[in-house]
């Protein structure tokens, strides 16, 4: 990821005093409600215009080359961006608010806002929140793909192949300016059209990338940023995830035998759960579930990949961790897979319905798959996921050419700007040595790492208080942080009903 010479203001290190007696700027904002029913909630809503390129031209990166056949795609003037305002509870907000960068890449951060608003509500004492749907997603000219639900989890590299060219095909605008890169110039462009001089952000999973660039870009208008779930700025997202899925799955397992009424509820978990595995591979089979939106019965061809990719999600939270044991267990000792099938309906529904597909394939072909190098496929093969999301990445990547990227995109962010970094310990995708690696030229950091914990920090136990101490401070050093020793994951589920008592 990128790099700029960062210049630093004396605000960005203080807590802010200062106060604004009116709401500046000529964006007029309207009550409106945002996120997804039926969890929308009440904001007030805006539009503001960007331009469409930033008078940026694309470079690809050295060695690629853009596919053949590629389409022209409409390069507007300007494109117009969706935001909304969570107001403060003070009538006399600090002029410094803070912003959400969403996760994905995808994700639109009205959508987001309803699953995580918990986590704000002491921020939002003395502060304003602003949700800018990046361009791509929510109403700002939002990228969909209509793949078919069925393909969702194939690694057929043909059917990847074919529905990444219909997604690409069906796309309006030209898709290069759709990255990070441009992504953050938007974001300034927003800021100066509400005329706020500096704000804090709070970038969660791919929005920790965001955060970082833009830091990069404007460590003048960037008084403090949170990272949860960090995605670090030297590494691609791709070939580690099976790695570090495997990890997390493995911790399940040492924390179930260290567990009596675990390892009496469910014993010899680990083989019979590779047992599991290693049937699936050799054939598939047909699960009949409830599908808990229709109120019908369904049936599927449930395959491995259905299976690895279910385990893999519920792994993002403790509260999905805690019931894998008795799924896998019943599964593997009772041939009981519609649980699994069940929730295999559930996330790929969730996930079409919450990333902008079209914009998640732009970043990630554009700043991801470009640097996969994988050497040691032996090593993926040993994992549950194994090594084909490596193949099936380059076949999803294969119709979409390479967008704007900075030249300094790929390097780490130096800076001295606030920083706190949040990761739970047994995350299966960015793991703590990803925020170890970001914040060793992040000067004024601090790295917070919660035991047993997946993805997303931010709504666990106290950490929404450590949130808002920061921001009111701007000051990592100052933090008390002893109230997370009291943060404990969900006890293990030992059966439908739930742990022991």
């Amino acid at each position: 990821m990128h790099f700029i010479p960062i210049i630093t203001l004396a605000l960005a290190f203080s807590g802010s005093t200062a106060y604004a007696e009116t709401n500046k700027g000529s964006v007029e904002f309207q009550p409106c409600r945002i996120g997804i029913a039926p969890m929308s909630v009440s904001a007030e809503c805006a539009e503001v215009p960007v331009s469409f390129t930033h008078g940026l031209s694309v470079t690809n990166h050295e060695g690629v080359q853009k596919p053949g056949g590629v389409q022209k795609k409409e390069s507007p003037e300007t494109l117009t961006l969706s935001i909304a305002k969570i107001p403060a509870r003070s009538n006399q907000p600090a002029i410094d608010p803070v912003t959400l960068l969403a996760g994905g890449p995808g994700q639109a951060a009205t959508d987001s806002w309803s699953q995580i608003q918990a986590a704000f509500y002491p921020i939002l004492a003395n502060r304003d929140v602003y949700l800018i749907d990046q361009r791509g997603t929510g109403d700002s000219a939002r990228m969909n793909c209509e793949t078919p639900p069925e393909d969702g989890m194939s690694i057929d590299l043909d059917v990847v192949r074919l529905n990444a060219q219909q997604c690409y095909d069906e796309q309006s605008h030209a898709t290069e300016w759709f990255t990070t890169s441009v992504a953050v110039r938007d974001l300034d462009a927003v800021r100066q059209a509400l005329n706020i001089d500096q704000w804090n952000l709070y970038g969660v999973s791919y929005g920790t990338r965001v955060a970082q660039h833009y830091l990069r870009r404007y460590p003048q208008h960037t008084r403090s940023v949170i990272l949860d779930a960090v995605v670090a700025p030297e590494r691609p997202l791709g070939p580690e995830i099976p790695l570090h899925a495997q990890q997390s799955l493995n911790a399940l397992f040492e924390r179930c035998n260290e567990n009596e009424g675990c390892t009496q509820a469910f014993p010899q978990l680990e083989s019979k759960t590779n047992a599991l595995f290693d049937a699936l591979k050799s054939k598939p089979r047909t699960v009949q579930f409830e599908n808990v939106t229709r109120g019908t019965l369904e049936s599927m061809e449930f395959s491995v990949e259905h299976l690895a990719s279910t385990v893999r999600l519920l792994s993002y939270s403790s509260y999905g961790t805690a019931i894998l044991p008795s799924m896998l267990y019943d599964a593997a000792n009772n041939n009981n897979l519609a649980p699994f099938a069940r929730q295999a309906n559930i996330l790929t529904s969730q996930l079409g319905d919450s990333l902008a597909a079209g914009m998640h394939a732009t970043v990630f072909c554009t700043e991801d798959a470009p640097r996969i190098s994988v050497t040691d496929k032996a090593a993926l093969q040993k994992t549950y996921l194994g090594d084909s999301l490596i193949d099936t990445t380059v076949a999803n990547c294969e119709p979409w050419p390479v967008g704007v990227v900075d030249d300094d995109f790929f390097e780490p962010v130096v800076s001295d700007v606030p920083v706190l970094a949040l990761s739970g310990a047994i995350d299966p995708i960015t793991p703590p040595a990803y925020a170890e690696l970001a914040i060793q030229s992040l000067s004024n950091s601090l790295h917070l790492v919660n035991e047993h914990q997946g993805h997303t920090q931010a709504p666990l136990g106290c950490m929404p208080t450590i949130m808002s101490q920061f921001i009111e401070s701007a000051d990592p050093s100052s933090l008390q942080v002893d109230c997370l020793e009291r943060l404990s994951p969900p006890a293990l589920f030992v059966d439908a009903n739930g742990p022991l008592p």
